[in-house]
């Protein structure tokens, strides 16, 4: 049995989903609106909330008569299909006898067996007549908001299906889920009825060692600053698994720390005599031949963690690590901070796209200048360009601004953030001892992430590196 804050974790994660779906024109829908014929109260509900989050208004009773009519009738809440005035344009139901009996008068969504974490009714599916609950929604509301749908029964399900229907899937649906995470899911939440869920099986099931692997780079990095009095803050989901789980976050498979340029500079002036190279490798452009991102690395000897883009530097240190971010100034006028933000943007594109060998492109943007600019970077060494954006990094930091950008991380279209932000490192728990982290970690935070302490969907907590081998060496023995 699920408790109800699970619960509402699932169904959550069902609306949400369906809300970002870019197969459904809420558009058409906010035109038309939505009669809703449905007596099971979860799947109302979740209805319910999908339109009030995508600002479609909803009703049981016609009003304009120009509502698109969808009606739920299943077997384990039959209802009652509406009187003939208002009969439903798309029928709901996961029974064959329904489906083939409404099949000449109305668009029917056939389910077959409906299943997933979190849903109430959810049956064991089988290869064939099997659907997701986030489907159910997503699909009816990608066939309300079609154009001159046509009668006849359509199928959203995995596997095949047990009457004759049409595959919303040839017609441009869009799965919500794959099937193996669907069943993952539908697992942990019979295993865990009082946990809130996150993908735990990446890795071979072996992300907790993962999180210990990681801990000893970050350890050989802290061992090393305070050694030499070099001040540094836990970064990015690092820092907000400290505030938020007093830990890594769960599903998390990297782990960040943050500088200043000074402290940076200090760093890197006694890195490579202090580190332990037996175990570790501090990972740059000076030290790694093949590796050319704008932050470095403390990698774990003897491990790998290679992933698709990495794999294709046969000669590049490979191992599990962490990753070293420099907050560096810049202006204090925003007309200023937009350029300096846009050109850091721009020079980092360049060195990426020289290392990747293919043309320089920019969101799709500017395509006359990225053309000259592939140009240049043809003829142009990448230890040039490399030199190029660093200078545009750093441009500011001669000058006595009070404001810092996030020049090398994945914030840097944030823009600007006060520099007093970061300030005297204060010490909060992380695992099972504590470091450093901004003096306001509240308003940095929120400046990243915006409202940090609410968890992403459910279905979406998975690790994000997009990795093809791990191995942990002697760790994994």
């Amino acid at each position: 049995m699920l408790s109800e804050n699970v619960l509402n974790d699932y169904t959550e994660d069902w609306v949400l989903r369906c809300t970002k779906s870019d197969c459904i024109r809420f558009d058409i829908l906010k035109r038309r609106g939505i009669m809703l014929f449905c007596e099971d109260k979860q799947i109302k509900h979740t209805f319910e909330n999908i339109f009030e989050k995508k600002d479609v208004y909803c009703t049981d009773v016609p009003l304009s008569g120009n509502e698109e009519v969808l009606c739920c009738r299943f077997s384990f809440c039959e209802g009652t299909i509406p009187h003939e005035d208002v009969f439903p344009h798309i029928l709901i139901t996961d029974i064959p006898e329904e489906a083939e009996k409404y099949r000449d008068k109305c668009a029917v969504l056939y389910t077959g067996r409906i299943f997933g974490a979190g849903f109430i009714h959810s049956r064991t599916p089988r290869e064939n007549s099997s659907s997701v609950i986030h489907d159910v929604f997503t699909a009816a509301l990608f066939m309300a908001s079609r154009k001159g749908l046509k009668n006849g029964v359509y199928y959203c399900g995995f596997g095949g299906c047990n009457i004759k229907a049409k595959s919303l899937i040839s017609g441009g649906f869009e799965h919500m889920l794959s099937y193996e995470d669907s069943l993952f899911m539908l697992e942990y939440s019979h295993k865990h009825g009082d946990k809130l869920f996150c993908f735990d099986n990446t890795y071979g099931g072996k992300l907790s060692l993962l999180h210990e692997t990681l801990f000893l780079c970050l350890n050989e990095f802290d061992r090393i600053c305070r050694k030499h009095g070099i001040k540094y803050y836990l970064g990015g989901g690092t820092l907000l698994g400290a505030v938020r789980h007093s830990g890594m976050i769960p599903w998390d498979d990297d782990m960040d720390v943050m500088m200043l340029r000074d402290d940076y500079r200090r760093f890197i002036s006694v890195v490579e005599s202090e580190i332990n190279s037996d175990e570790f490798f501090f990972q740059s452009a000076d030290t790694d031949s093949e590796y050319h991102s704008i932050f470095t690395k403390i990698r774990l000897n003897g491990t790998e963690f290679k992933t698709r883009f990495s794999s294709r530097f046969g000669n590049m240190h490979q191992g599990i690590f962490i990753d070293i971010f420099v907050h560096d100034k810049t202006a204090d006028i925003k007309a200023l901070q937009k350029l300096h933000v846009f050109l850091t943007l721009f020079v980092r594109s360049m060195v990426f796209h020289k290392w990747e060998g293919t043309p320089m492109h920019f969101y799709g943007k500017m395509k006359l200048l990225c053309r000259l600019t592939t140009l240049f970077i043809r003829h142009t060494d990448i230890r040039t360009l490399e030199k190029i954006q660093e200078r545009t990094v750093t441009f500011f930091d001669k000058f006595p601004t009070h404001s810092l950008y996030d020049g090398t991380g994945e914030h840097l279209r944030h823009g600007a953030f006060p520099a007093k932000w970061l300030g005297r490192p204060k010490y909060l728990r992380f695992g099972d001892r504590e470091y450093p982290v901004p003096s306001d970690y509240d308003r940095y935070l929120d400046y990243s992430y915006g409202d940090y302490m609410k968890l992403i969907p459910a279905s979406l907590r998975k690790a994000g590196h997009d990795v093809v081998s791990v191995d942990f060496g002697k760790y994994g023995d």
